[in-house]
């Protein structure tokens, strides 16, 4: 396998390292030495395994979740994700939540999981756009028709809960 060389750090302060593995090889910063791992020592996050961390909330009920209903699986996600409670979702960050669409003729997923990509007033109500990854395409809410809280998820969390089939399709 060839090993790629990557550069990291700040100006003036450098290293190398590979990017398969995370060994240093060459270094002019003092707080990443040489033969080092910027995986291993917190340097980095390893490409190879973007959700593996401590600050994962959900990686831990992944497992717990096998046979249960969407709307189970959902009250388990939001117990976990539960400290990240945001009035108004923020574009560039991701988001889940429960929902209930209003207009007629339309088919909907109760419990999106999305990132959204923009915010914005129309007459008297509020509304976001985001990309829903259980749907696959941009999707367009209304603020005041979410239930309950919208919950931030960290980036993460976003490929394990992409694992969990929890989306809820419903019809108006």
């Amino acid at each position: 396998m060839a090993r790629t060389i990557k550069r990291g750090g700040r100006t003036g302060k450098s290293y190398l390292y590979v990017s398969q593995t995370g060994e240093v090889t060459t270094s002019s910063d003092p707080n990443v030495k040489v033969g080092s791992n910027v995986y291993d020592d917190g340097v980095l996050k390893n490409p190879n395994r973007p959700t593996d961390d401590d600050d994962n909330r959900v990686r831990n009920i992944v497992n717990n979740l096998k046979g249960k209903t969407s709307d189970d699986k959902m009250i388990e996600i939001l117990e976990a994700v539960k400290g990240s409670v945001t009035p108004v979702p923020i574009p560039g960050k991701f988001y889940t939540y429960i929902y209930i669409a209003e207009t007629p003729n339309i088919r909907y997923d109760q419990h999106p999981l999305i990132a959204c990509t923009n915010i914005f007033k129309e007459k008297e109500n509020i509304y976001f756009i985001g990309f829903n990854y259980h749907w696959g395409d941009y999707r367009k809410y209304r603020l005041d028709r979410t239930v309950g809280q919208i919950y931030e998820v960290y980036a993460g969390e976003i490929s394990d809960l992409r694992e969990i089939s929890y989306g809820k399709f419903l019809n108006t």
